[in-house]
């Protein structure tokens, strides 16, 4: 297993209930396949990417900055989306992932910021959480 935040965000959005009442389609980097439809056909689902991962050194964690992008039907549903994925990440203290990865913290540093799609028009809200992770394995 590797020690990716990404896959650790993306995996604790997959199990959060309120986030899969509205979709199961999240994703890291960038929309999966049958995602991103025209007009019309605009379903709800989520884009996770790193913006930034600093170690603190000598620390043996790293400050990783996610970016959120809430994708829906409506400008409201978008931002509906948003606050149940805000729910999964804000002031959620010490967690261990699957793969090892210790999350000391996470926050949500900004988000709410209502967006469109360039390319498919679809109403989206883009949000930014800081997770405090480790670097190294954390057994338990």
């Amino acid at each position: 297993m590797t020690l990716s935040p990404l896959g650790a965000a993306v995996a604790e959005l997959t199990a959060d209930t309120a986030v899969r009442a509205i979709t199961t389609r999240i994703r890291p980097v960038e929309p999966g396949a049958g995602d991103a439809l025209g007009a019309g056909h605009f379903l709800p689902f989520v884009v996770l990417s790193v913006l930034d991962a600093p170690v603190q050194a000598p620390t043996a964690t790293a400050s990783v900055t996610l970016g959120l992008a809430c994708y829906a039907e409506t400008y409201a549903k978008a931002e509906t989306l948003w606050l149940a994925c805000l729910g999964v990440f804000h002031r959620k203290g010490p967690r261990v992932a699957a793969s090892g990865l210790g999350i000391y913290n996470s926050l949500a540093i900004g988000g709410g910021i209502f967006d469109k799609d360039p390319d498919t028009a679809q109403p989206l809200v883009r949000g930014l959480v800081e997770l405090n992770t480790s670097i190294q394995p954390i057994t338990v």
